[in-house]
């Protein structure tokens, strides 16, 4: 007889076989991403070049990158795609071989093994000179907006309510709505309207600096086991193992894409409106697809879905 477990264990295996097979026919090449992205900032009269245009001969950086030497590797974090389980495999690149639960505190430098903030130290006036010079391989993540606001919501409001980081967060959305569904309803109100602002919340591609930053890999969470994987053989780190998702690891019993109907079916037609207004740009220079497209949650850069 074949037992349950065996059953079990093999349709895992199944699903990872058939996920992956998703990711390798839906991930996007940075080239092809870039073009796309640079054509409608061209479109929409936003600076292609990498240059800031309030201090002329200084390269505008995005909001936060980080650098592990050895394997020349500059990596820009994107709140809410993957920037911890990142932040752990730089650790790994520098030498820290405990095992990924036991690296915590990451997001504080001060806990961190060794990595550097380009910003600050190693280059605080980083130019396409140095990007050269040094052979540093550029890559970032970004997120379809729905699932990069709900899997927010889940870490910053409903895990840590009231708590230390999220106190201002908390205060500003109260407990007085009676379900978690509602409770979503009144903060996306608060973000979409400006009252909560947050690097979590914000619209990643400014900060990202999507226009003009000279990405080697520009991934997509949606993808990310086939972009990591072509992120290691372009650096070399294939030896060295990436930390899986929440999911992955048990710490979830659901993924963000599970969730997103239970929490945006309530919202009405004028609440669904307002977030693709507020995350716009995000949904026209990336090229995601919304709810209502075949092709959600993935980029389909063929969708005639831009403003």
């Amino acid at each position: 007889h074949v037992s349950e477990e065996y059953l079990s264990d093999n349709r895992k295996r199944e699903d990872k076989e058939e996920e992956k097979k998703e990711e390798e026919n839906r991930s996007v090449n940075t080239t092809v991403l870039l073009n796309h992205i640079r054509a409608q900032c061209r479109k929409n009269n936003i600076p292609t070049s990498w240059v800031d245009p309030h201090h002329p001969g200084k390269s505008e950086t995005p909001r936060l990158i980080l650098t592990e030497q050895q394997y020349a590797i500059l990596y820009v974090s994107n709140p809410k795609t993957g920037s911890t389980s990142f932040m752990k495999f730089l650790m790994r690149l520098q030498g820290d071989n405990r095992d990924y639960d036991e690296m915590e505190h990451v997001h504080r430098p001060k806990y961190y093994h060794n990595p550097q903030s380009i910003q600050e130290s190693q280059y605080p006036d980083l130019g396409l000179g140095d990007v050269i010079r040094d052979k540093l391989y550029c890559v970032g993540f970004v997120r379809n907006p729905i699932l990069r606001f709900v899997s927010g919501f889940r870490n910053k409001v409903l895990r840590m309510e009231g708590s230390g980081f999220n106190r201002r967060i908390y205060n500003a959305l109260g407990s007085h709505t009676a379900t978690e569904e509602e409770r979503f309803r009144t903060f996306l109100s608060l973000v979409v309207s400006g009252q909560i602002t947050d690097p979590h919340f914000n619209p990643q591609w400014r900060p990202m600096r999507v226009c003009s930053f000279p990405y080697n890999l520009l991934g997509q969470v949606e993808t990310s086991h086939e972009d990591i994987r072509r992120m290691q053989e372009d650096t070399g780190t294939l030896e060295f193992e990436f930390p899986g998702s929440r999911t992955e690891t048990g710490k979830d019993n659901s993924s963000t894409l599970q969730e997103v109907h239970k929490y945006f079916d309530i919202l009405t037609e004028s609440e669904l409106g307002d977030f693709y207004e507020f995350y716009k740009w995000d949904f026209q220079f990336l090229g995601y697809t919304k709810l209502d497209s075949p092709n959600f949650p993935y980029i389909d850069l063929d969708s005639e879905n831009f403003w």
